[in-house]
């Protein structure tokens, strides 16, 4: 009875709050009650001050701290470059072929014949190009336009400049796995290690001595078999703590190929805060390990 008058409220909810939300001004009050509205849908909770993952990461996105300076900075794929050489060294970076500011650049740049291209102001929208194809130039040159911030409502994303960076091809165009690093206050909490998306997208949690946390994201009810250890695992947490230390929460994304580490970008806000778990307990047990102080 109880889950079937909880099904009913969320369907009066969804019916009402819906149209609103979706006419709601863009502005720091708007985007406000525009993430109230959409954390209830994907969690069915309203956000609160307890330590739970998606409730700080929710007070992290709707707060001032979204917009400090140095997230601004380490959001943009271009000047984040910069923060990883100072605070972890220049090796750790992807290398940057070219960083296109404007439609001239497009037209006249002489792309590589295997390259990734992608917005330095945005999530997604990357085009990979091999075998000397050509890429689209005209939709090139719409994305210096694009504003993720009225995609997403994110914030930090709102008032960047837009410029598509230009990167080799990684590790000769073989499958790319994702290790991403949970960090609370400077210190390495856990991995999410996420299969190629190409190939067969799931993703798993270890903790920092790479055992498999049981605990379940999203998709689930897959085989998700079990990954070796990367051979720098410690390289990988000594990296993200330096380059972590900064700031609360922020998770730091790499690339792995036997022993080369590459840091993808630094993420702010782990899925909009709207990532989704198997049930509470799976959430709660993930907000003890990487928040617990003690």
């Amino acid at each position: 009875m109880l889950s079937f008058l909880k099904l009913i409220r969320r369907k009066l909810y969804m019916a009402i709050a819906r149209p609103i939300a979706k006419r709601l001004p863009y502005s720091d009050r708007g985007d406000r009650w525009f993430y109230w509205h959409h954390f209830f849908t994907q969690h069915d909770r309203w956000p609160g001050k307890r330590m739970l993952f998606n409730d700080v990461l929710y007070r992290i996105k709707s707060g001032p701290e979204i917009v400090s300076p140095l997230r601004l900075k380490t959001t943009d794929k271009e000047l984040a470059k910069e923060f990883i050489a100072e605070r972890a060294g220049a090796k750790y970076n992807v290398p940057t072929i070219a960083v296109l500011r404007n439609k001239e650049d497009i037209d006249k740049f002489d792309f590589p014949e295997d390259c990734v291209i992608k917005p330095t102001h945005g999530c997604g929208g990357v085009t990979i190009l091999q075998g000397g194809a050509q890429p689209d130039r005209a939709a090139l040159a719409e994305q210096l336009t694009s504003n993720y911030y009225y995609a997403a409502r994110e914030r930090n994303y709102r008032d960047l400049t837009g410029k598509l960076i230009v990167e080799p091809l990684l590790f000769q165009g073989h499958d790319v796995h994702d290790f991403k690093v949970f960090c609370w206050k400077g210190k390495a909490r856990c991995i999410l290690y996420v299969n190629d998306r190409n190939v067969a997208f799931y993703r798993q949690l270890y903790d920092t001595n790479w055992s498999l946390l049981p605990i379940e994201l999203s998709p689930y009810g897959i085989d998700k078999p079990n990954v070796d250890r990367p051979l720098v695992l410690q390289e990988m947490l000594e990296v993200a703590e330096k380059l972590s230390a900064p700031f609360d929460f922020v998770r730091i994304d790499f690339y792995i190929d036997g022993k080369t580490l590459l840091v993808g970008e630094i993420t702010h806000c782990h899925w909009g805060a709207n990532d989704r778990f198997l049930s509470l307990d799976d959430e709660k047990a993930l907000s003890r390990l990487v928040f617990d102080e003690t």
